[in-house]
């Protein structure tokens, strides 16, 4: 066990893993943080370690015997929903992270993991968990210390939003961000953009301004010759975004027919150009915001149904202004300082 040092009490991390070469190596590389460390190698003394300690993060293996690591988890969440859980495992899927994430945990990598990723994504954590004890003492911030990827809110709301925007961010494929007009949906797109690790485009488009004729090209792009006036070749949003996040503001406005080719890019990862019998591979993470109801349109038959089971399986609700009222007077500063 290793303790901080100053005068603010170091936080508490308690290690689960029945690896006892693990638990030596987190233990090692986390030393110098300045968290107070404690481990166990077993579910049951780490679940009796936490309702003693009250750690404000968890670290734990996935896989062990005994329990399933998603039922520890649960537990976790149930006994203290304020403590970060991260969860670390050799078999790692997209599924299982977003399954994680949704069940609560702050975060979620694969074994091995490089000493340097791990101290990173543990920082992360503590500067998350720091900033809400102070939110929590402190009413008078300056307005610097709300703001979080250019998003602007001290409310529960918000501070909730961030903390999902901040786990969700490294592992989606797909997000449906939905939200009034107004509440940074775009915003929070770019965010999750940023957090992704990826280094790549970051490409936005509005569907409700693009034309019925001209969707399918815009964003699956087309070939020389694929029709009247196309005299070059021309790549799609999603091609352009290769390896980066594209946007897809106003999705409930998307044709249907263009509905049928977004879910193939979600379930293949690939789109066929306009006039091309080939088709391409993509790695691109998307993000459909809308201010629609989008179950309610599947239900009458104007947005695919299978493409909102597909999309909302992640979700980030935006509230409206009128439910984080405590938000009025940071924004408020911040638009005055913008435009004075």
């Amino acid at each position: 066990m290793s303790s901080g040092s100053g005068n603010s009490p170091a936080l508490r991390l308690v290690v689960i893993d029945d690896d006892p070469k693990n638990l030596k190596f987190v233990n090692f590389i986390l030393a110098s943080t300045g968290l107070e460390i404690h481990s166990a190698s077993d579910p049951q003394a780490g679940m009796d370690l936490i309702r003693r300690l009250r750690p404000q993060i968890v670290l734990m293996d996935l896989v062990m015997p005994g329990v399933q690591g998603m039922e520890l988890l649960q537990k976790i969440v149930e006994f203290d929903p304020g403590i970060d859980v991260i969860l670390m495992t050799g078999y790692y899927s997209t599924e299982s992270a977003v399954e994680a994430i949704q069940k609560g945990a702050a975060d979620y990598f694969r074994k091995p993991f490089s000493p340097e990723k791990l101290r990173q994504r543990i920082a992360l954590i503590v500067e998350d968990a720091k900033r809400r004890q102070r939110s929590s003492k402190l009413e008078n911030e300056l307005l610097e210390n709300f703001q979080f990827e250019g998003i602007i809110g001290r409310s529960p709301l918000m501070l909730d939003l961030f903390s999902k925007i901040r786990r969700i961010a490294p592992h989606f494929r797909g997000v449906l961000v939905t939200g009034p007009t107004g509440s940074g949906k775009e915003l929070v797109a770019k965010a999750l953009h940023r957090l992704s690790g990826s280094d790549k485009r970051f490409v936005a488009v509005n569907c409700s301004s693009i034309t019925e004729s001209l969707a399918e090209s815009e964003l699956f792009g087309h070939v020389k010759g694929a029709f009247t006036g196309a005299n070059q070749d021309k790549v799609g949003v999603f091609e352009y975004a290769n390896g980066g996040t594209a946007l897809l503001d106003e999705i409930g406005e998307m044709p249907l027919a263009m509905q049928a080719k977004l879910l193939r890019v979600l379930q293949n990862h690939e789109v066929q150009r306009v006039g091309s019998p080939a088709v391409t591979k993509v790695d691109v993470r998307i993000v459909a915001a809308t201010n629609r109801d989008l179950q309610e349109m599947a239900g009458q038959g104007k947005f695919r149904e299978d493409l909102y089971f597909r999309l909302c399986a992640v979700e980030l609700k935006l509230p409206s202004l009128a439910q984080r009222p405590e938000d009025l007077l940071l924004l408020e500063r911040h638009f005055l300082k913008t435009f004075s």
